[in-house]
């Protein structure tokens, strides 16, 4: 401020201080003339400059003692276009964006007019050059926001008047045609503000003419706590519904807090009666942890039970648990049954900061007579067969080649009902290293020795294995049927460098395997006899006895420790060889082959004989109908058992083709590589110990992709060299001795899978590279070129947009054997979301066609209807004779307000609204 401003400013609060009080006259929305009063603008342009008011709103020496009635903070104000002072009614007029501020409640409008002789500040909006009202004042107090058309407020008393006000709590808006606004030292007895409405609407809409709400006559608003409403009904689109209250009570808390949980759907079905789906209660049990109770319930005895927990400790670890329970009723040929079932879910996640060496994690999914495909009526509940799970600690030893990790995994099908359960599952790893590796110092020149380049690997590893079906899982035969054991196995190989081009590496490999429980078979001579009866001639029975088994073979269970050892070496030659043709015209620019042969020799012992792995016994207490068995001792033990095949001195061969081209691309002008096959396998064996069918069958497979990647191809074919009996089984003859042919044809698959979407499809035709992921991208060039052409009419929206991320997938299977050629498999699915407007959505969840069956599975249809703060929406699944239509208020603390209406899979599907 510059001394010219001061020195007028001074003289201004001299003449003001012997002015006695003027009664301030009734605000009126009328403006009063610019002309009237001081016009500081008219004396000096100060641009965006601010006056403090300490009473007065004008800057007295520090020396003046200011009266006790005084407010307890400075009064800041501006305005973009002018301010006029008027000394005689005490008023400051502020036009244009005017602001005024004090300590933490502002105010801003168009208009504002200041009384600094009552502190009352008047603040309302003006008309604009077509007569339409703009600038209306927003007023503001910590986290309290008013949108209005006119504002009163005195600074002394912090009481205020609203006129035609919105209000905004998190997502509620209260909209009101009078509100009185009580700030937090309006009375001694409150801490907080306190807003009065009448005639008030709330609502969680925050259209200007709200689409819903709940009107009442009195409101009362205590910000960050509730609000509080008398006699009030709900009103959809100005329209006043029967639904009435006498009061209610809105939290407003802002946090976690307990409460109630409005069901998520009101129910009634022919089978249960009528239901809430979703009811519950909120418990925040600590600030880590909170709790959710959900229940469905219905009239006639059906109810489902879900406790969901949720915990977080930052930079440690957080999760999620559920469990879950449900009872269905239903009528069975006039029987109520009971059909019981839950479901545990858990997932557990550490944070990376949490601890540098150890870490813990965890995914449950245990589930018992098919709870998801139950309670669940989306595609994936019903048709997921495979559930699984994983609890698993792993520790690191930073600067030691070893490592450990012990889990709790789980596999369960619930399709034919069957749980695996391992428990525990302990891995100890020491990491390849190499023993005999000297130490070198820089610039030694010592070269490296052959023995430095053999290396060592060891691997323990613990597991229990429970099986059992999802209702016996947790009985006393389930833990007496247990498998555990120990396996450990050590590995050691090299890797030399022979005639320049080739690879050579041997390899041992010991096995050692702890079994605590071996099987003994032995033969029971007890007779089977079939007993019928035979009605003899003069009408007497006569029962007749038939001996139909001679023993029976039974399994006896020896505990102890039983090691199992196992033997193994061998070496392996590998190379590369590479081929190349380059042409200088034509389409294909040139070819290249990469072959990657393979030979493998490989020693395995005769497990058969000298170890004791193996034992006999009689089937049949007949000598001459007596078939010995010869068994395992480690038969059905968690590691397996050793082979039977006999001594192992096999040589097998592979080689892996892989085809590459180059074309002319005329559109860039440049050549593209392009893969003709991924990999072309060709494999087969010879084992030099066996006494017969020394020869392996000979195989063929490979991998290629067309449409540019889109499709994937699979084939793969068997070849023998030998012969087969009237009965298919393989002779010791070779083929060519019978038909003159070297291979004997075994049989062949091809199989072609696609996963694609509309818009890769318009890529590939459009001749660019298809887009894999994101959002489709629009080219004006390339679209402008397309119009151009009459592929996309002008002015016109292309209808394929609407369905660019649509997803279709495709499958086709073919097999061959040597007397018939068939379909194995031929299936389409579609699925995606169809955008038709902004607001309007076609959910395709999930529709399959099965072309060999010829059969469609599983279709579900559903639409969506964005209705600004209310959604609209069907779901439509007739497999499952269900179907759901729901009209409700979105998310919010409203959505309670919902019209929702379906058929559970249980009632028999659509009959009708």
């Amino acid at each position: 401020m510059n001394a010219k401003l001061q020195i007028i400013i001074f003289l201004q609060w001299l003449c003001l201080s012997t002015l006695t009080a003027q009664t301030i006259p009734p605000a009126t929305d009328s403006l009063p003339p610019k002309s009237s009063g001081f016009n500081l603008d008219s004396l000096i342009n100060v641009p965006d400059q601010q006056v403090s008011m300490n009473p007065s709103p004008f800057v007295a020496p520090d020396s003046v003692a200011y009266s006790k009635d005084s407010l307890d903070a400075p009064i800041d104000y501006d305005a973009a276009d002018s301010i006029i002072l008027d000394i005689k009614q005490e008023q400051v007029h502020l036009f244009g964006d005017a602001v005024v501020t004090h300590k933490t409640l502002k105010i801003t409008a168009d208009y504002i007019i200041f009384d600094w002789g009552k502190n009352i500040v008047t603040a309302q909006g003006t008309p604009d050059s077509t007569g339409q009202i703009s600038g209306y004042p927003v007023f503001e107090d910590t986290d309290q926001r008013f949108n209005a058309k006119k504002v009163r407020y005195n600074f002394k008393t912090k009481k205020g008047i609203i006129y035609d006000a919105t209000t905004q709590e998190q997502d509620i808006y209260v909209l009101g045609k009078r509100a009185a606004f009580l700030g937090e030292d309006a009375t001694e007895s409150r801490e907080t503000d306190i807003v009065y409405s009448r005639d008030a609407i709330f609502t969680t809409c925050n259209h200007p003419q709200p689409h819903f709400g709940i009107r009442s006559r009195k409101q009362k608003v205590i910000p960050n706590k509730v609000v509080v409403v008398g006699g009030s009904n709900v009103e959809i689109g100005g329209v006043p519904t029967p639904l009435w209250l006498p009061f209610g009570f809105f939290p407003l808390k802002q946090g976690r807090r307990t409460g109630l949980i409005f069901p998520r759907n009101y129910e009634y079905s022919a089978e249960w009666g009528f239901g809430l789906r979703g009811i519950g209660w909120y418990f925040p049990l600590n600030d880590y942890w909170d709790l959710t109770a959900q229940g469905d319930i219905y009239t006639r005895g059906t109810w489902g039970l879900n406790l969901t927990s949720n915990y977080r400790r930052r930079y440690k670890y957080n999760g999620r648990l559920q469990l879950q329970f449900a009872d269905r009723k239903q009528d069975v040929r006039g029987v109520r049954t009971s059909n019981r079932s839950y479901s545990i879910v858990w997932n557990h996640s550490q944070d990376a900061k949490a601890h540098p060496t150890n870490q813990f994690s965890g995914s449950v999914n245990i589930q018992t007579n098919n709870y998801q495909s139950t309670v669940n009526n989306d595609f994936e509940s019903v048709f997921q067969n495979s559930l699984s799970s994983t609890v698993s600690f792993s520790k690191r030893f930073p600067g030691k080649p070893i490592t450990f990790n012990a889990a709790m995994r789980h596999s369960q099908n619930t399709r034919t009902r069957k749980v695996d359960v391992s428990l525990p599952t302990v891995n100890f790893q020491l990491n390849r290293i190499f023993p005999f590796k000297r130490k070198r110092t820089s610039g030694s020149g010592d070269k490296e020795r052959w023995y430095e380049k053999i290396s060592l690997q060891y691997r323990a590893n613990l597991q229990n294995r429970f099986t059992a079906t999802d209702t016996t899982l947790f009985t006393q035969q389930t833990l007496d049927d247990a498998q555990f054991g120990l396996q450990q196995e050590v590995n050691s190989n090299a890797s030399f460098r022979v005639f320049k081009h080739f690879n050579l590496t041997p390899s041992v490999n010991y096995e050692e395997v702890w079994y605590f429980k071996t099987t003994e078979k032995f033969l029971d001579p007890t007779l089977t006899i079939d007993t019928t009866f035979e009605i003899s001639d003069g009408g007497d029975s006569i029962a007749v006895f038939d001996t139909v088994g001679y023993g029976t073979v039974t399994d006896l269970q020896n505990f102890g420790f039983s090691p199992m050892r196992l033997f193994s070496t061998g070496v392996s030659l590998n190379t590369q060889i590479f081929g190349i043709r380059t042409f200088r015209k034509g389409f294909i620019r040139g070819i290249r082959h990469v072959i990657k042969p393979s030979i493998n020799f490989n020693y395995t012992p005769d497990y058969t004989m000298g170890f004791g792995y193996f034992k006999t016994v009689d089937t049949d207490i007949r000598d001459e109908e007596n078939n010995p068995l010869t068994y395992s001792i480690f038969e059905g033990g968690i590691y397996g058992e050793p082979p039977s095949s006999g001594r192992q001195m096999a040589l097998t061969f592979r080689l892996n083709n892989i085809f590459e081209g180059k074309y002319w691309s005329k559109r860039d002008s440049t050549a593209k590589v392009f893969k003709f096959f991924d990999n072309v396998y060709v494999d087969g064996g010879y084992n030099f110990a066996a006494d017969s069918l020394k020869w392996r069958a000979f195989g063929i497979s490979g991998t290629t992709r067309i449409f540019k990647g889109l499709t994937t191809v699979n084939f793969g074919a068997q070849y023998d060299v030998y012969a087969t009996n009237e009965d298919g089984r393989r002779i010791n003859t070779f083929y060519r001795q019978t038909n003159g042919k070297l291979l004997r044809y075994e049989g062949a698959n091809l199989r072609f899978a696609t996963r694609i979407s509309v818009r890769q499809i318009r890529d590939l035709f459009n001749g660019s590279e298809p887009t894999t992921s994101g959002p489709p991208q629009t080219n004006n060039n390339n679209r402008q070129a397309q119009r151009s052409r009459g592929s996309v009419p002008i002015g016109e929206e292309n209808i394929l947009d609407l369905l660019d991320n649509f997803q279709i997938s495709h499958q086709f299977n073919l097999v061959s054997t040597p007397d018939s050629f068939f379909v194995q498999a031929h299936t389409i699915d579609l699925s995606g979301r169809i955008k038709l407007t902004k607001n309007w959505n076609l959910d395709i969840g999930r529709i399959s066609y099965n072309f060999k069956v010829k059969q469609l599975i599983y279709p579900s249809l559903g639409f969506y209807r964005d209705l600004h703060c209310w959604e609209m929406g069907m779901n439509w699944a007739p497999a499952r004779s269900f179907f759901s239509f729901f009209l409700r208020v979105k998310p919010g603390s409203l959505d309670f307000i919902k019209v929702p209406y379906g058929r559970n899979n249980v009632d028999g599907g659509f009959q009708g609204f």
